[in-house]
């Protein structure tokens, strides 16, 4: 028979991985079997936490204090009991309690280095509460080399997870994610419980890098873990994270969910989660525009001003200085300057402000000046901001990540184009233009080593890949987790840290003028388009109106082009094209009416926004047989320009399935002096990959595929399955020009209105200078002959954005190839 000692240390274990049913069935034989009071005691502690963390922690704490009360305890068994004190009211967020009972017992468990390292563990989750960084990072630290001391792996993968967590608020996410990567494996394997904890970790660190809805995703699978298994204390933690995390696509839905989670936390006594769940939700009211009439706004306000005293009381300070910072919007809605300034005044930055709240600060700032009349300091403002932004996203590697953080900017992107567009002058358009056109364009790109472990993951994915797995099969899930795992590892690389300098609108049009070239930047201010038409002499900016009308026509257009790209009888294809030429030319007089005599005849840089990322310019009536490029930004396309445009060995691969694939690259390839050319069996990813190392243009004709939940996964088919964006990333070296003569792999999917990734953005950002796709389905016949031309042209010495308007300008139909970077 077991001991009750033996079954105590079951019952912890067990409690520990949050198998909390069979954790008390253990304590509960413990407790009949204990032969003394000293072992009571601890018993008794333990069965507290598990009766808090399933609904009762008035309970758990009253059986920890009538522990306490037997004769002769030791006190080492006291400090554990208040230790657990500690913990229960940490979980039920009574911050000032809990450091009491916890600070109280370290100076007593020295001898037991597991038990001081769990205190030190939960006394820096306390201070985590409270957003000290520095104080948590201290007590996690104390814990890992206490676990260290004990040998325990469990324990210490805990602490190392938390102190993840606590470089997730010091804003250093990559150092995060290494962390909770490095701790997940011991975690996850203890329960369905622990491997949610871990998931909920991750979640908030997506949640901070503007992938909210993976971040909404993965929160509804944690939220239902802890349900089921009665844990509303964790259950209700996790709905409070989702509502942030919805927040940024539906404050509405975010403010109910948030008020859920209050009542939950209120239900089990944890006054001070269900405060801050509240105030959350009084911001997102505030974010939604929903406080409706004067007397329902003042009732908002006066909520608002007491909940933040109630969170100074509680020492969540930077809770308090956000929901200040939302009273102080709530009174510009109703044009309060007076009040905005007031509760502004009140709500001051700390050195420990988490990057979100200070882009906010910025940003109320800057809608106040705005209301205020001082345009110029609103500009400031929002100027600030934004670099605060991109020096940020500046110490990223990842694309993917580096584009996701533009969801923190996205007001300050707001107001800066508003009053820039607000001011007329062309060089504040132009200025803003550059600013909020791409946020990741401004990062200095840096090559990371190529990385074994994704390289494996990418063949293993290519294979399962190619079978097409049904999501819900054991190869469907195994191709989700390599997709994840290889996308996490991905978000761990170091970026450069530097960032090119905006360039001039003086600068541009010094370099447009001899060239007898035109710029085009197009702006949404979340309401209306705006273009700056822009000369070597000339820069005007012009009213486009309303997105929605423009909208309309996009919507129809994408399965336009799909349905001309069909093989198609004679007669349904000349219906098909005179419908697609209907909708072109309605786009055409929406968009480039309005600027068409204001940007000359000869080569057209444009910059889009995001909203209008599928759009093929190229098939645009005014912009026929006239060369075109499509960088990221103006400075983008300056510096690629600085990339010799020198053709002097060139690839092509031809992958299978694309009936006149093996035709194209081979008829395009006789226009060369010299090249290589993979067809068949010989056109696989690794053959590709070593290719594209060696040349300085590389054609792909392939069948290609746009992933729209997860862009960088888009890619094209060779003959081993397919080769991926990621892939890319993998390259010690690029061409200076790729051709992608693949279907949709142009496309982008756009975050936050303004950034778009896809492929394209891929090769970008690994340095390529030019690529040449297309944002929608081409016909075979019509991509082989368009791109064989082209080449000849190329070869001949052509800039490709010169070759392809050529080219296209003696084809019978329209093509929407188009070239991405810089085009010459």
């Amino acid at each position: 028979m077991l001991s009750a000692a033996v079954l105590y240390q079951r019952g912890v274990a067990h409690s520990n991985a949050g198998r909390h049913a069979s954790a008390r069935t253990a304590l509960d034989e413990a407790l009949r079997r204990s032969p003394n009071a000293e072992l009571t005691a601890r018993i008794i502690g333990t069965v507290a936490y598990l009766e808090s963390e399933t609904g009762d922690p008035d309970r758990g704490i009253a059986l920890c204090r009538s522990a306490l009360e037997a004769p002769g305890l030791s006190a080492h068994t006291r400090a554990v009991l208040g230790s657990q004190i500690g913990l229960i009211e940490l979980r039920r967020g009574n911050g000032d309690a809990a450091v009491d009972f916890l600070t109280g017992a370290i100076s007593l468990l020295d001898s037991d280095p597991a038990r001081l390292g769990v205190v030190f563990l939960n006394r820096g989750l306390t201070f985590l509460d409270r957003r000290d960084v520095v104080a948590a990072g201290r007590d996690f630290d104390a814990a890992a080399e206490a676990f260290q001391r004990a040998g325990d792996p469990v324990e210490l993968a805990k602490a190392r997870n938390n102190q993840g967590y606590a470089a997730m608020l010091a804003g250093d996410l990559i150092e995060a994610l290494h962390l909770m990567d490095e701790s997940r494996p011991v975690l996850a394997a203890l329960s369905p419980v622990a491997l949610a904890t871990c998931d909920a970790d991750r979640a908030e660190v997506l949640l901070s890098a503007g992938m909210t809805s993976e971040a909404i995703d993965l929160l509804a699978s944690v939220a239902r873990t802890y349900g089921l298994r009665g844990l509303r204390q964790a259950q209700a933690e996790a709905e409070f994270a989702r509502a942030r995390a919805l927040v940024f696509e539906d404050p509405r839905g975010a403010a109910a969910l948030a008020r859920r989670a209050a009542r939950r936390f209120r239900a089990r006594g944890s006054e001070s989660w269900a405060l801050r769940a509240e105030a959350f939700a009084f911001g997102a009211v505030v974010s939604s525009r929903a406080a409706g009439s004067a007397s329902s706004a003042g009732r908002l306000l006066q909520q608002i001003e007491h909940a933040a005293l109630a969170l100074d009381d509680r020492h969540f300070e930077g809770d308090a200085v956000t929901l200040r910072l939302h009273g102080s919007r709530l009174r510009l809605q109703s044009g309060d300057a007076a009040g905005a300034r007031s509760a502004l005044d009140g709500a001051p930055l700390t050195r420990g402000s988490t990057i979100g709240t200070r882009l906010l600060h910025r940003q109320v700032g800057a809608e106040l000046a705005v209301l205020e009349g001082r345009r110029s300091r609103a500009l400031s403002l929002a100027r600030t901001g934004l670099d605060e932004l991109a020096e940020w996203q500046s110490s990223f590697g990842s694309l993917d990540l580096q584009s996701a953080l533009v969801a923190h900017g996205t007001g300050l992107i707001t107001v800066g184009i508003r009053q820039a567009v607000a001011t007329g002058r062309a060089s504040e358009v132009f200025e803003w233009s550059e600013r909020t056109r791409n946020l990741t364009g401004r990062i200095v790109p840096l090559r990371p080593p190529a990385n074994a472990a994704n390289a494996a993951d990418l063949a293993e994915l290519r294979q399962l890949r190619a079978a097409d797995p049904s999501p819900l099969s054991a190869d469907g899930r195994a191709e989700a987790a390599l997709r994840s795992a290889i996308r996490a590892r991905q978000w761990e690389g170091r970026g450069s840290g530097s960032l090119e300098q905006l360039v001039t609108l003086d600068r541009v049009q010094a370099v447009l003028g001899p060239e007898d070239s035109a710029l085009l930047a197009v702006l949404w201010s979340g309401e209306r388009l705006t273009a700056l038409a822009v000369t070597g002499d000339t820069s005007t900016v012009v009213d486009l109106g309303p997105l929605d009308p423009i909208r309309a026509e996009l919507d129809g257009l994408l399965a336009d082009l799909d349905m001309a790209a069909a093989t198609l009888s004679p007669a349904m294809q000349r219906v098909v094209d005179a419908g697609l030429a209907h909708r072109l030319g309605r786009l055409d007089s929406l968009i480039l009416g309005p600027v068409r005599d204001r940007i000359g005849t000869g080569r057209l840089v444009v910059t889009p926004p995001g909203v209008l990322a599928g759009l093929p310019w190229s098939m645009l009536p005014a912009l026929r047989g006239r060369p075109l490029t499509l960088p990221v930004s103006a400075t983008r396309w300056l510096a690629q320009r600085a990339r010799e445009l020198s053709l002097g060995t060139v690839g092509f691969a031809a992958g299978p399935g694309v009936a006149r694939a093996e035709e194209e690259v081979t008829d395009a390839a006789a226009g060369w002096a010299t090249s290589t050319v993979l067809i068949g069996a010989a056109a696989t990813s690794e053959a590709v990959s070593d290719l594209a190392t060696r040349v300085d243009l590389l054609h792909l004709s392939a069948h290609g595929r746009h992933s729209a939940d997860n862009p960088l996964f888009s890619g094209v088919l060779l003959a081993d399955g397919p080769w991926f964006g990621y892939d890319v990333d993998q390259l010690p070296a690029v061409p200076t020009v790729v051709v992608l003569s693949a279907c949709e792999v142009g496309r982008s999917a756009v975050r936050w209105g303004q950034e778009a990734l896809g492929m394209s953005q891929a090769w970008l950002h690994a340095g390529v200078r030019c690529v040449i796709a297309s944002p929608a389905s081409v016909d075979d016949s019509l991509a082989c002959e368009l791109l064989t031309e082209a080449h000849g042209l190329l070869a001949s010495g052509a800039a490709p954005a010169d070759a392809l308007a050529a080219a296209g300008a003696s084809s019978a139909r329209r093509p929407a190839f188009q070239c991405y970077g810089a085009g010459w």
